[in-house]
């Protein structure tokens, strides 16, 4: 138990460190082929990836003393692996571009801000969100997806839904049209994402090697 005047470091812990991670593994984990947490942690590639970008990328910018926030970060990658606990890969998908933005965003931008570009994991997160979006909108607003297991469903807003499917019917050919065309889009973000230095040149690398190799194929490549 912690006894403080001031809630916001702890609520920002929470947010970056617990739903920030969920955020940037889960939809890298499912179009891989994984469908629960626990799976991410079992899956030696996927827990490489999630390791470098919580230790690495997210952990250092929480206003926490160091030994605090990495402890803190160590029970919660020890609670993703519980195994009495089956959470769906495909429920932490719902609206993920506005998770992505309040609990991934900050901090790749105050890591960009302490390097002069932004990280490759984080980055990598962005693209694997954009290959998640990649589907095929019907008539009745309903967006589904594919990867090697089969269909499924993307649920978020309509505006949401139109732009994403409809970026990849215009660029799917062009990672870095594709890439622009979306992280321009400040009705998304709340913000032009091709002002955060590297961020599009690493998220449009990243997405081609995706499209080229697939989800399991880009990440090995990246934690190698």
């Amino acid at each position: 138990m912690v006894w403080t005047d001031d809630l916001q470091p702890y609520r920002t812990r929470k947010v970056r460190i617990l739903n920030g991670a969920h955020t940037a593994g889960a939809l890298a984990a499912f179009v891989a082929g994984v469908d629960t947490v626990k799976g991410m942690m079992d899956d030696p590639t996927l827990s490489a990836y999630l390791n470098t970008v919580m230790f690495g990328e997210i952990v250092p910018f929480v206003p926490l003393p160091d030994a605090e926030r990495q402890d803190y970060a160590r029970t919660i990658m020890e609670r993703f692996g519980n195994p009495y606990i089956r959470h769906e890969l495909i429920a932490i998908s719902l609206n993920s571009v506005s998770k992505w933005q309040v609990r991934v965003l900050p901090s790749l931008k105050d890591y960009a801000a302490a390097h002069g570009e932004a990280p490759d994991g984080l980055s990598f997160s962005l693209a694997a969100l954009l290959r998640f979006y990649k589907g095929t909108l019907a008539a009745d607003g309903a967006c589904t997806g594919s990867r090697d297991a089969g269909p499924y469903p993307i649920r978020d807003d309509a505006a949401v839904l139109a732009a994403l499917s409809g970026a990849w019917a215009a660029h799917g050919g062009d990672p870095a049209a594709l890439v622009d065309a979306v992280l321009s889009n400040a009705a998304l973000w709340g913000e032009d994402l091709t002002r955060i230095p590297g961020l599009a040149h690493r998220t449009a690398a990243h997405l081609a090697v995706i499209e080229e190799r697939g989800m399991r194929g880009a990440l090995e490549a990246l934690v190698s």
